[in-house]
């Protein structure tokens, strides 16, 4: 299964306008305070692939300006954590020898949960913040409400809300073959399914075959919906599909696309053991369709890469 999958994370969304409950969560001995810095990355440990609760820093800003995102351990009461993120400037900040700044990206497949969602959800909320401080109406600038959940425009006396941006992800098959892709900007002999973003007035099922004709010139159909991932890098959410192609001959059609290619099961194989072809970060939607793929078809991609 893909990461940021967690469904132990109660939201606790009427907690979000009660100042007071609120201020006695910022002082639970059980809260656990995700730290970012300018650049969105986290405050992590250096031994091990795990953030550092920033609740003791010195140089933390505010409560004030704390998110709540919510609880774990809801079953249990008296020792429900409180999950909260901030951000910091890298510059004001001093770092001891056992912390450092990590990209949640390159670390993706080392995480584990409950660390892994709720440093998606904070890292998401914080690039919201970040891109909308000034109202998209009046342009004055808006303020923090609602736990992190809203801001406010006192001009236009408006309230504006987190938004994700949907992008459908899809594995690409006809008969035995999986149709793989790159860009020119990703790692070298990097390759993936094909992707992109949900235009407005579109479902789902019609971005596929818009997204597959614009890239690979192929007309698919039987899409089937597979899952979803929150992807925060910055702020999108990816609806996975799988759909069948009615021939084998692609054509790329922009400049989006470097390279594609289709390939057996046993050619996957042959090309991941020799290094002729990477594979997308395992813990990612895209590794996981592309397992799926392989596992229909007797490959076991763990095997193969523990083996490699």
């Amino acid at each position: 299964m893909w990461k940021f999958n967690f469904h132990g994370l109660d939201r606790d969304a009427l907690i979000r306008s009660n100042s007071k409950e609120l201020k006695q969560l910022k002082y639970s001995d059980q809260k656990f305070l995700l730290i970012f810095n300018e650049k969105l990355q986290v405050l992590m440990a250096t031994d091990g692939y795990h953030p550092i609760n920033g609740h003791m820093q010195a140089d933390v800003p505010s409560a004030h300006h704390w998110i709540y995102l919510g609880k774990t351990n809801i079953d249990n009461k008296k020792n429900a954590t409180p999950w909260f993120c901030t951000k910091v400037e890298s510059n004001q900040f001093e770092l001891s020898f056992h912390q450092q700044w990590i990209d949640l990206r390159l670390v993706l497949a080392q995480i584990t949960e409950p660390y892994a969602s709720t440093m998606a959800y904070g890292k998401a909320l914080l690039h919201w913040h970040r891109e909308h401080a000034f109202c998209g109406r009046c342009g004055h600038s808006n303020f923090f409400h609602m736990a992190g959940h809203e801001r406010y425009c006192e001009s236009c006396e408006r309230s504006i809300f987190p938004r994700t941006d949907p992008a459908i992800i899809v594995s690409v098959t006809y008969q035995d073959r999986l149709l793989l892709a790159r860009q020119s900007s990703w790692p070298d002999k990097r390759y993936s399914v094909l992707a992109g973003f949900v235009e407005p007035g579109e479902s789902f099922e019609q971005a596929v075959v818009r997204e597959v004709k614009e890239e690979s010139n192929l007309n698919v159909h039987k899409c089937e919906y597979i899952g979803s991932q929150p992807w925060p890098f910055p702020c999108s959410i990816m609806i996975g599909f799988n759909a069948e192609a009615k021939n084998t001959n692609f054509e790329l059609l922009d400049d989006e696309l470097e390279k594609a290619l289709w390939v057996t099961p046993k050619e996957l194989e042959q090309q991941v053991k020799s290094k002729q072809l990477k594979l997308p970060t395992e813990g990612s939607i895209s590794f996981a369709l592309i397992e799926r793929w392989a596992r229909s078809h007797s490959l076991n991609l763990d095997k193969l890469l523990t083996h490699d």
